[in-house]
């Protein structure tokens, strides 16, 4: 039902609305729609909690409190009227049934009131519940009287136009009006005669004579002009008054309703549209000030939200249609006083609750009336300068006044009335600044309103508040887009672009939160919370980014790394202290944002550490490790992968400052390769170096820091492969010297550096992950071998003046020869060690590579006949040969009975 009518609403907003205003046209429709299912919903809830009291037993007569009038403590209650009797019932059902009364617009329900209006509507669809509803209309209470004091009103107000329009009647018009005036009056007189026989009777006859006489004192006024303005209004003010004299001495909130109703409508009924609108405004002024004598005494949510409806909804049309600027001085006071009235009304509401539920909140008048009167006070000012900012700033201080005075005088028991007010007065406030440079208000409004609503429906667990409030925020952003950034605005960062963008970034932030941090959670509730999030985050980056690049020029990225870095820095100590586990897991894409700015940098300033970049880079790697440290203890699983990335970063980072200033040097393409690999190798030989004497983070993630540099020296060990094989390695301008020169040393230290990172690994290593370092030192041996040997064919390239091209060095004797000895001294050793330590395996690989180096020497070193490179091969090869023979016969095979013997003969 509620979607049908938001729908209706907003639809019939757009039709009212002009082209200019369609957007607001559907917000203002729709939330009428909204307030007319509020009300509708209310009334049905109320009419079977009435039914539900009346099936219970019986208790020992008391008044209920809503019927209670106000009177000292030692006063004896008044009797209950013999028709009230029958729905009496013991104090729990009376305290149950206040309560359910005066529950706000986002008040939770109970359980048991759930399945009760599920028992009233079992079906959630829009026309069961209509069904349900009118049923249970025309099946309780006097049906009678209700539908014939209907059909008399419109038939009063049907008789009266057609007579005035075909002339039926030839009585004067004075003394017509006057005929109508004494059915009223009859009606009234024989309901207050009643009051005591038959109570519901006699009140549904006083409020329709109430409205008929509401219809008549208008229509002479108005319509005939029979009566004086001043005498017009002093009878409306008499009726309005009488009327809710009647309904605080009867206790009954329903005659005060009928009477508003009927008083609300009658201008409506016989309107022509060519009507005063002073004489409205000020007509249904008096109604107002009525409804506000009541709520001084009783606290009838439905009788508010009445005049509320029917004050703005009419003042809302007849602005959009008929208002001028020269209309303006006979209309803002209107406005300010309704305004006025009916935050005093929600005050008051809040005040006259039952002791249980002292300070409840009207959601839907504490924000919707600024909200509606905002958007009014825009088209009355429209014309004015800094008309909307300054009365943006009145309206703060009036929400800081009252908030201070709740303060001071009833903080405990008004808080939540004391907060709201508050979070208006900072909403206002705030809007005043950019209203006075920029006109974007209505989305800056929907913002906080936005934000207010889902703060009271957390409060309250009201589902309705807390989607329109979100729908309001993610609105509200894309009507302030509409509007486009407007260049150089303002002063720095006290300009309407910056702070319209962080009033939607807050406000976002400030209701994920809420809704993440919220006990009652609703369907989808997370994920709303989770958008909002990522919404604020957004607004708040790209309203500092698009700043940033309209004031600065020179050192826009600096200034940007530095924004990022601070931003994420910020909100990651945000979800530490409030341990809000989304806003945390945001903060972990600090490395996702700070990579492209990287690329820009680079891109626009060839280096990380020019200019600002010696301070803002360091912040920014630093900004990571605040985010990682506030996330300790809280995502275990994800650690781990967090903080080898960031050690990538540094790496990646140190390589290429490293190379950038070799280049800058004047080096050629060795000694920046060698720069960039010689950063690996010293970022990870200082992680291994601390890791026991920092506890954070190195201490603490030991096993992920010795995984990620064994990585990062892997992947410099590959690269000094590839850059091995394409450079030849001549380290210009100074002269090759074999070991002595940069890829040699890479070599040595690289597989030291991995050989201590293998160490490290395996001495950290959880028990699930035992076998990696025997991987990984498989691993790392083999890059030995290559390496080396890559290193062997370069000194014969640098010395024997053999070209670096795959062909030449292939077909080089020298190179030939010099690989067969190295390879034989490697099989050698790897035999030598085999038998001295008992390890088959090696012995067995170093017999492989002397088998090689033989297959080698008679199929390829064969073939360079007569020269002294093949001869020194043959002989080399042939001597170690001997010596293995001697010093390394086969050790015993693991298990074999040669190994058990060897092994208890040691």
């Amino acid at each position: 039902m509620h979607v049908t009518l938001i729908a209706a609403g907003a639809f019939l907003g757009l039709l009212l609305a002009e082209a200019s205003r369609e957007l607001l046209g559907i917000g203002l429709g729709g939330l009428f729609g909204y307030l007319a299912y509020r009300i509708w919903s209310l009334t049905s809830r109320l009419e079977t909690l009435e039914r539900r009291v009346k099936s219970r037993p019986v208790a020992a007569p008391a008044a209920p409190r809503e019927e209670r009038p106000l009177a000292p403590a030692s006063e004896p209650a008044p009797a209950p009227a013999p028709a009230v009797a029958e729905a009496v019932a013991p104090r729990a059902t009376v305290a149950a049934k206040a309560t359910a009364e005066t529950k706000g617009l986002f008040a939770p329900q109970t359980a048991g009131e759930q399945r009760g209006e599920r028992a009233a509507a079992p079906g959630d669809a829009a026309i069961d519940r209509l069904l349900a509803a009118g049923k249970a209309w025309l099946t309780t209470g006097n049906v009678p009287v209700k539908v014939g004091l209907i059909i008399l009103f419109f038939g009063v107000a049907f008789l009266l136009k057609y007579a005035v329009d075909k002339q039926l009647l030839k009585l004067s018009i004075e003394l017509r009006l006057l005929a109508v005036a004494a059915l009223g009056v009859g009606l009234l007189v024989l309901g207050w005669r009643l009051r005591e026989k038959s109570r519901v009777y006699a009140l549904n006859l006083q409020g329709g004579g109430i409205g008929v006489l509401y219809l008549t004192v208008f229509a002479a006024f108005r319509l005939y002009s029979v009566l004086p303005s001043s005498v017009a209004f002093a009878l409306l003010v008499v009726l309005t008054v009488g009327g809710g004299a009647l309904a605080v001495v009867q206790n009954t909130r329903w005659l005060a309703i009928l009477a508003s109703v009927g008083g609300f409508l009658a201008p409506v009924l016989v309107s022509t549209g060519q009507g005063s609108h002073v004489a409205l405004f000020s007509y249904y002024l008096v109604i107002n000030a009525a409804i506000l004598g009541i709520s001084w005494y009783k606290a009838w949510r439905s009788l508010n939200l009445i005049g509320f409806v029917f004050t703005f909804g009419v003042g809302t049309w007849w602005g959009f249609e008929y208002y001028t600027p020269e209309l303006y001085a006979s209309t803002q006071p209107f406005l300010i006083l309704n305004f006025l009235f009916y935050q005093l009304i929600a005050i008051l509401f809040a005040f006259r609750q039952p002791p249980e539920l002292r300070g409840l909140v009207d959601g839907t008048i504490i924000f919707g009336t600024p909200v509606i009167a905002f958007s009014l006070q825009a088209q009355l000012v429209a014309d004015t300068e800094y008309g909307l900012a300054i009365s943006a700033a009145a309206a703060a201080l009036f929400y800081a006044s009252i908030a201070l005075w709740l303060y001071r005088l009833h903080a405990e028991r008004m808080r939540l009335l004391m907060q709201s007010h508050t979070v208006l007065a900072i909403g206002f406030a705030t809007l005043a600044v950019p209203l006075a440079l920029d006109d974007r208000w209505s989305a800056i409004t929907w913002a906080l309103e936005g934000a207010g609503v889902v703060w009271i429906g957390v409060r309250q667990s009201g589902l309705l508040a807390k989607l329109s409030g979100s729908a309001l925020l993610f609105a509200s952003g894309y009507f302030y887009m509409e509007h486009g950034w407007k260049a150089d605005l303002g002063l720095p960062v006290l300009n309407g672009n910056v702070l319209g963008g962080l009033i939607i970034s807050v406000s976002a932030l400030f209701t994920a939160r809420l809704l993440a941090f919220d006990a009652r959670k609703i369907p989808l509730q997370t994920a709303v919370s989770v958008a909002l999030l990522l919404w604020g985050a957004g607004w708040w980056l790209f309203t500092g980014s698009f700043e940033i690049g309209d004031r600065i020029s020179e050192h826009e990225i600096d200034a940007l790394v530095a924004f990022f870095a601070a931003s994420f820095c910020g909100l990651a100590l945000l979800a530490r202290r409030d341990r809000w586990v989304a806003a945390r897991r945001v903060t972990y894409g600090i490395l996702l944002a700070l990579v492209p700015l990287g690329l820009l940098y680079v891109w626009d300033s060839d280096h990380f550490l020019t200019a600002w970049g010696w301070i803002v880079w360091p912040l920014a790697l630093a900004a990571n490790y605040v985010v990682l440290w506030a996330a300790e203890d809280r995502a275990r699983r994800l650690l781990p992968y967090l903080h080898a990335l960031s050690v990538l970063a540094i790496v990646a980072f140190s390589s290429y400052e490293a190379l950038w200033w070799v280049r800058d040097a004047g080096l050629n393409d060795v000694w920046r390769a060698s720069a960039a690999m010689l950063a690996m190798i010293a970022i990870s030989a200082l992680v291994l170096a601390l890791r026991g004497r920092i506890e954070w983070p190195l201490g603490r993630h030991e096993f992920a820091y010795a995984v990620t540099v064994t990585a990062v020296i892997g992947l410099q060990l590959l690269m000094l492969l590839l850059t091995g094989i394409e450079e030849s390695g001549d380290p210009a301008p100074w002269a090759y010297v074999p070991v002595l020169n940069p890829f040699d040393l890479l070599t040595l230290v690289g597989l030291a550096a991995g050989y201590w990172c293998i160490r490290a690994v395996a001495a950290s290593a959880p028990p699930r992950h035992t076998q990696f370092w025997s991987f990984a030192a498989i691993g790392l041996l083999g890059l030995a071998f290559v390496l080396t040997t890559l290193s062997v064919v370069r000194g014969v390239h640098h010395f024997s003046d053999v070209a670096w091209n795959g062909f030449a060095l292939r077909r080089s004797v020298s190179v030939q020869a010099a690989l067969s000895i190295y390879w034989a001294i490697l099989g050698v050793a790897g035999m030598v060690i085999g038998t001295r330590r008992s390890h088959y395996w090696i012995w067995l690989v170093g017999v492989g590579l002397m088998g090689v180096v033989v297959l080698k020497l008679f199929f390829v070193d064969l073939g360079n006949t007569g020269t002294v490179a093949r001869i020194v091969s043959f002989l080399g090869v042939g001597l170690l040969l001997l010596v293995v023979g001697y010093f390394a016969p086969r050790p015993p095979r693991p298990g074999s009975l040669a190994g058990d013997k060897r092994a208890a003969e040691a």
